[in-house]
């Protein structure tokens, strides 16, 4: 087993995130804050406007008009939103160097979040939620700590989610036995460090086992079963090949209509084949 303490040293001397999600977050902080003050910080790094503008014209967002500026997707998507953007473009940048291994591939990883994060946010909408806006974000990142572990230590853990994989095995269950932690608490720690909103850093901690809290109980619990429908569509790949069940108790948190995932399939592959389109790491 590794260090924990080493080890929980090494996620929290972690690169920090592009200086553009700090600024970011600094200028919205300012309750007297305009667009243009959004904008202007957005417009200095010409990629991340142009991931900003794709992002904002996905079927994720379901924008009917067509999105060309950034002072139009602010428009349409209000602050929270391109904030949560920014920040998928720029986790996206500190991972884009990772490297696969012939034990599993990282995109695959990668592809297995951007399917949780489309079908949180289609699960969301189903119940009729007024606000979204952290519903992509938060199923996106839910396995943060797993990219963390793949980009400490590439091939071991590669070799983790392989086995794992291969044996209908527990990935957490490897994780504590080899490093002392679960990615849980890697993605936790990591996103503190990150400065990530208070619910966003519970969805991380709590997606897997889902615990009720009541405050974010309906996001969390449309994560944790995201997850699950995503494993069974096979989307992606986050290490794990055995269907678990849901926890029971998000049944009554969701209340969900009968038959509504069965009616959900159509869209989920529609909203993840073009999503995989546009979050991808070589554009």
């Amino acid at each position: 087993m590794k260090d924990v303490d080493k080890l929980i040293d090494s996620i929290r001397e972690f690169p920090t995130l592009p200086t553009i999600y700090s600024s970011l977050l600094d200028v919205l902080s300012n309750p007297f804050s305009t667009v243009n003050d959004v904008t202007n910080i957005i417009i200095r790094d010409q990629s991340v406007t142009s991931k900003i503008i794709k992002v904002a014209n996905s079927p994720v967002f379901g924008i009917s008009s067509r999105v060309d500026t950034i002072s139009q997707a602010i428009f349409f998507l209000g602050f929270n939103e391109i904030k949560n953007i920014v920040l998928t473009v720029s986790v996206m940048k500190i991972f884009s160097s990772t490297k696969s291994f012939t034990y599993f591939n990282f995109i695959d990883l990668w592809k297995h979040s951007i399917a949780v994060g489309v079908i949180t946010r289609l699960l969301g909408t189903k119940l009729g939620i007024k606000n979204v806006e952290n519903y992509f974000i938060s199923g996106l990142l839910h396995d943060l700590g797993k990219l963390v572990f793949y980009k400490i230590f590439g091939e071991e853990y590669a070799k983790i989610l392989r086995y794992s994989f291969d044996n209908f095995e527990e990935i957490r269950d490897q994780e504590k036995k080899n490093f002392g932690i679960t990615h849980e608490i890697a993605g936790e720690i990591l996103a503190e460090k990150w400065r990530f909103s208070r619910i966003m850093r519970e969805v991380i901690k709590h997606h897997y086992v889902f615990r009720k809290n009541n405050e974010d109980d309906v996001l969390i619990a449309c994560v944790h079963l995201a997850n699950i429908i995503a494993i069974a569509m096979n989307l992606g790949n986050s290490g794990s090949n055995a269907i678990y069940q849901p926890n029971y108790e998000i049944w009554s948190v969701l209340n969900l209509p009968e038959g509504a995932l069965t009616a959900m399939y159509d869209e989920i592959m529609d909203s993840y084949s073009k999503s995989i389109d546009i979050l991808n790491y070589s554009t």
